[in-house]
């Protein structure tokens, strides 16, 4: 028995609308190719750097075109520098609008960019309040990240993937809420030095592995908590106690704190050449050594400026971190 719906699909007067049907697709179409082939690349390029000036951040863009669908584009050679020495290059960038979210009134891009030999990829509202956001890291070759080596003074290795799922505050005085995880594949550092008080340079630190190196975070309220962060395997072992990032919208300055304990295996000081630097290393360490016969270290400063030292050297105790003034214009926190 035919439902009421088909009773009527039957009586339209196909004949009639075949054609107008037909019209307003190639008039959509044609729309959408010359939207495509007319695109206001060096427009966008200029809004792009306007936007991001206004945030106080600079952004160089070498080529913009249109990519991505009917509705993206492709950005190639993008720089991004935040003034406070660090720069975050991207080989290309693709962003595209969502037609499904636009249909109902609603702005929704989607972006794929190559950064550091891996991808990152996801959707985002660009509208409303909060506005949701999904990234997705794959394959991301930390030894390739210059902004991580300079903020920690360690050469990292290994293989980031990871996954957020984020509410984004429309306004400045909103708070950030949502969940991340990450896992590093043969995670490790290759040569560096960490600061440590009384020694000029620094501790030297040897080549290490760390194995796989895991991490969950809740965001609420602005505030990242590691619900966990370890790393398992390899020639030392680490583990956070009460890490947390206040996010700030400049990212860079969003002040840590926590603690982090590092087990170093008998196994590694064996190694050729590491006799010699087992005493220096032992001494660095010394008041933070633990009764189990770890080493615990006070984590302070911010992300672009990060900073460990011993537990006992006099290291305030893991709690709030003090003010930063001015270090985000307009943000109620400070």
């Amino acid at each position: 028995m035919a439902t009421p719906f088909l009773e009527r699909v039957r009586r339209i007067d196909w004949a009639t609308w075949r054609p107008r049907l037909g019209y307003a697709a190639f008039a959509l179409v044609a729309f959408l190719v010359a939207l495509r082939f007319t695109f206001p690349a060096d427009a966008v390029r200029e809004r792009m750097m306007l936007e991001a000036a206004a945030r106080g951040l600079t952004l160089d863009v070498q080529r913009i075109h249109p990519g991505g669908g009917l509705l993206g584009l492709v950005a190639e050679g993008i720089t991004l520098d935040d003034g406070s020495g660090l720069k975050l290059a991207v080989d290309q960038a693709t962003v595209s609008l969502r037609f499904w979210p636009l249909l109902a009134g609603r702005r929704s891009i989607a972006f794929d960019a190559a950064l550091w030999d891996g991808r990152v990829r996801g959707q985002a509202d660009l509208s409303g309040d909060p506005r949701p956001l999904e990234l997705t890291v794959d394959g991301v070759d930390l030894a390739r990240a210059m902004p991580l080596r300079r903020a920690s003074g360690l050469d990292l290795v290994g293989k980031l993937s990871g996954r957020a799922e984020l509410d984004v505050p429309a306004t400045p005085q909103g708070k950030l809420r949502g969940t991340a995880e990450a896992h590093v594949d043969g995670a490790g550092v290759a040569g560096g030095a960490v600061p440590v008080p009384g020694m000029t340079g620094g501790l030297p630190v040897p080549k290490l592995a760390l194995g796989a190196l895991s991490a969950q975070a809740r965001v609420d309220q602005g505030k990242a908590t590691f619900q966990k962060l370890e790393a398992r395997g390899g020639d030392a072992e680490i583990s956070g106690e009460d890490v947390y990032v206040v996010v700030f919208p400049s990212i860079a300055v969003s002040p840590l704190s926590g603690r982090i304990r590092l087990r170093i295996r008998d196994a590694f000081w064996t190694q050729s050449g590491m006799q010699g630097f087992k005493g220096i290393a032992e001494a660095a360490m010394a008041s933070g050594r633990t009764s189990d016969g770890s080493y615990l270290f006070q984590v302070s400063g911010n992300l672009s400026h990060p900073s460990a030292r011993p537990a006992g050297s006099g290291a305030a105790p893991s709690g709030p971190p003090p003010p930063v003034h001015n270090a985000v214009p307009g943000n109620p926190d400070e």
